[in-house]
């Protein structure tokens, strides 16, 4: 690495945990907010939260309010890019240990 330090001491894995937190918040705001809008079951809101945050879109359930596919525009929006991002960081994390473990076994066989 090129020993330039870009984050703070101690919040190596803060944007982590806020990233988890908005990601299982998305959902279940998502869930919440399409099941009093659309007036689906609890099942079906987390189902198509889930289906719509994974960008896979079945079509099998679809906002028929007008506030509802104005909500589910913005919580595509957003949620998605919350996913992404966190998505991100668990590779990053990854990529780091596995970089680590890299670093440990040269330094055994030196």
């Amino acid at each position: 690495m090129n020993g330039i330090k870009t984050k703070l001491p101690g919040t190596k894995d803060f944007d982590y945990y806020i990233l988890l937190s908005l990601a299982i918040t998305v959902v279940i705001l998502g869930t919440v907010v399409f099941h009093l809008l659309e007036k689906w079951s609890w099942i079906d809101s987390l189902y198509f939260t889930v289906i719509t945050l994974a960008t896979v879109g079945y079509g099998d359930l679809t906002p028929t309010t007008p506030v509802g596919k104005i909500v589910a525009v913005i919580f595509v929006i957003s949620g998605v890019g919350i996913f992404l991002a966190f998505l991100n960081k668990v590779m990053e994390r990854r990529v780091e240990r596995h970089e680590k473990r890299l670093d440990t076994r040269r330094s055994k066989k030196k």
